[in-house]
C-alpha cells in the first residue's frame, strides 16, 4: 500500500496497491477511466505533489503520471513543444537548451510536472508578460471521464482553453500538454536594498521604476530588519551576452539562497532554548552576509537553469501566499507589518524567513487567473515549522486580513483559507462560466475531492440538465 507524501511532509494519505496506477499511454488511461466509471468511483491525479494544500489527495483511484514522461515533438514553426503529462520543468529544459529554446515561465522548482502545472495558478514573477505557466498552454488531449479522449487547441475546441488553463485536475486526466517556446535569451540579474518604508511610501514610482528598467522582478521583505531586496531580471541578447560558465551554475532566486542557508540556521536556533530577543538578534545577523553579498551584484544565466531538481530531504518549511491588487499592496503590507509586531508582543511569535514577493501582470487567459482583473502583487509569508499552533494562528488571522485588502489565495499554496476563501475572493462571472464548464465535462464529479467540494460547494456539481460538449 503506496504512502503518499506531498513536498513538505504535511500531508500524507494511503492508496490500496490495486488503486494506485501509473499508466504510460492514453489507451491504459482510458481503461482505468472506464472502470472507474463504471464503478462509480473517483479519480484523482496526482503530478510532483509540491501542493501544500490537500488539492490532490484522492480517496477511491489515485493516477500517477510519473510513467508519461516523454517529450512528444517540437513545432520550430509555430513555437511549440508537446509533452506527455509526467514531464517536468527540468526535464523540459534540458530537452529546450541545446536546441536554442525556452519556455516562456521557469518556475524554480523543476520537479514540477507539467500536466499539473498545465491549469494551476503556477506562476514565476513578470512585469512585461504573463506569469502564468498555464498562459502559455496553447493545446491539451484529456481524458473525460466518459473514458474518451478530448483535444482542445488554439484551432480545435478553442472556446475550452481559458477554462481547461485553470483545470486543477477537475475536468478531466491531463495526457498530453502543447506549450509555447521562445527563442533562448540570457537573463541578467542585479539586486538592490532599499528601507521597506520607503519603498512603501514611494510605491508608484518605484513601480514605474521597476517597469522602466526590469522585464520582471523579484522581490523579498526582510521584515525584521526592515530590508526588502528587489532582484531585477532584465532579457539579453544570448550571443551579446552568454552566460558565463560559473555565474550560469548560481541559483537564480535569492530565495533558493535563503531557504538553503538561513532555513536550517532558523530551524537550528528555534530548537535552542534560548529567549525570543536572542533568537532574533542572531537571525538578523544570519540575514545581514547574505544580503551585503547580493546587495550590488549581478551575473546572468541561460532561463534553462533555473529548473532546479530539489531533493526529497529538502526543509519542510510551509508557505502562506496571497496576491492582491497592485493599488492595494502598500496598504496591506503595512497591515501584514503591524499583525507581525502584534504575534510578536502578544503571542512570543516571530517570523524570521524573509517574505516573499511576486510581481504578476494582468493576466485573462486562463478563467481562475489570480490577475484576471488587475496588476497583482504578492505578500507570501514563509514559516520554518508548518506545525506550530503559532503559526497556525498567525495563519488564520492573516486571511482574514488579507481578504480585506482584495487578496486572492493560491489554491496550491495557501493552507487553510483556500478552501475557505478562494471562490468568494476570484472573479465571480469567470467562476460561474468555470463551473457550468467543468459540469458538463465531468457530470457525475468524478474528478471532484473534498477539497474542491469544500471550496466551491454546491456550486461545483450544480442542478439541471448538462450541456452536451459536441
Amino acid at each position: 500500500m503506496p504512502d503518499l507524501v506531498n513536498w513538505n511532509n504535511e500531508i500524507k494519505f494511503d492508496v490500496p496497491d490495486n488503486k494506485f496506477k501509473k499508466p504510460s499511454t492514453i489507451q491504459e488511461v482510458q481503461a482505468i477511466v472506464k472502470q472507474a466509471n463504471a464503478d462509480n468511483a473517483k479519480v484523482k491525479v496526482i503530478g510532483a505533489m509540491h501542493s501544500i494544500t490537500p488539492c490532490f489527495v484522492g480517496s477511491d483511484v489515485v493516477l500517477s503520471n510519473e510513467g508519461m514522461k516523454k517529450i512528444l515533438s517540437i513545432d520550430k514553426r509555430n513555437m511549440t513543444v508537446t509533452v506527455q503529462a509526467g514531464v517536468t520543468i527540468n526535464q523540459l529544459c534540458n530537452y529546450l537548451k541545446p536546441l536554442g529554446y525556452q519556455s516562456p515561465v521557469i518556475l524554480e522548482y523543476g520537479n514540477f510536472h507539467l500536466g499539473a502545472i498545465s491549469g494551476t495558478h503556477a506562476n514565476d514573477s513578470s512585469l512585461s508578460d504573463s506569469a502564468q505557466v498555464s498562459s502559455f498552454v496553447v493545446g491539451v488531449k484529456l481524458v473525460k471521464s466518459d473514458g474518451e479522449v478530448f483535444e482542445i487547441s488554439e484551432s480545435q475546441n478553442a472556446q475550452y482553453l481559458p477554462a481547461i488553463r485553470s483545470h486543477f485536475g477537475l475536468f478531466g486526466v491531463m495526457c498530453e500538454v502543447t506549450l509555447r517556446i521562445w527563442p533562448v535569451r540570457s537573463l541578467l540579474f542585479t539586486y538592490e536594498t532599499q528601507n521597506i518604508d520607503h519603498f512603501l511610501d514611494d510605491f508608484t514610482g518605484q513601480m514605474k521604476k521597476l517597469r522602466s528598467t526590469s522585464d520582471q522582478a523579484f522581490a523579498l521583505l526582510f521584515q525584521n530588519v526592515d530590508t526588502i531586496l528587489i532582484q531585477h531580471r532584465k532579457f539579453q541578447d544570448v550571443r551579446k551576452f552568454p552566460p558565463h560558465p560559473l555565474t550560469n551554475s548560481l541559483e537564480s532566486k535569492a530565495v533558493n539562497l535563503f531557504t538553503s542557508l538561513v532555513l536550517p540556521a532558523t530551524q537550528t536556533l528555534a530548537g535552542l532554548p534560548i529567549s525570543l530577543q536572542h533568537a532574533e538578534a542572531l537571525n538578523n545577523f544570519l540575514v545581514k552576509g547574505p544580503l551585503d553579498a547580493l546587495r550590488g551584484s549581478s551575473f546572468v544565466i541561460n532561463p534553462n537553469d533555473r529548473g532546479i531538481l530539489y531533493a526529497a530531504n529538502d526543509p519542510d518549511f510551509e508557505f502562506h501566499d496571497w496576491a492582491f491588487p497592485e493599488a492595494n499592496w502598500p496598504a496591506m503590507v503595512r497591515a501584514y507589518r503591524g499583525l507581525l509586531a502584534r504575534f510578536r508582543t502578544e503571542h512570543n511569535f516571530l517570523i524570521t524567513l524573509p517574505t516573499i514577493v511576486y510581481f504578476i501582470k494582468k493576466d485573462t487567459a486562463s478563467l481562475l487567473s489570480r490577475s484576471r482583473n488587475s496588476d497583482m502583487v504578492v505578500v507570501d509569508p514563509e514559516h520554518h515549522n508548518p506545525k506550530d499552533p503559532k503559526w497556525k494562528a498567525f495563519r488564520e488571522a492573516f486571511g482574514e486580513l488579507a481578504i480585506r485588502h482584495g487578496g486572492i489565495p493560491h489554491v496550491n499554496k495557501t493552507v487553510g483559507a483556500a478552501e475557505r476563501y478562494y471562490a468568494r475572493a476570484c472573479d465571480q462571472f469567470a467562476l460561474r462560466e468555470y463551473l457550468d464548464l467543468r459540469r458538463r465535462f465531468d457530470p457525475k464529479g468524478m474528478f471532484v475531492n473534498e477539497f474542491f467540494r469544500e471550496m466551491f460547494g454546491d456550486r461545483l456539481l450544480g442542478t439541471g440538465p448538462v450541456k452536451s460538449l459536441l
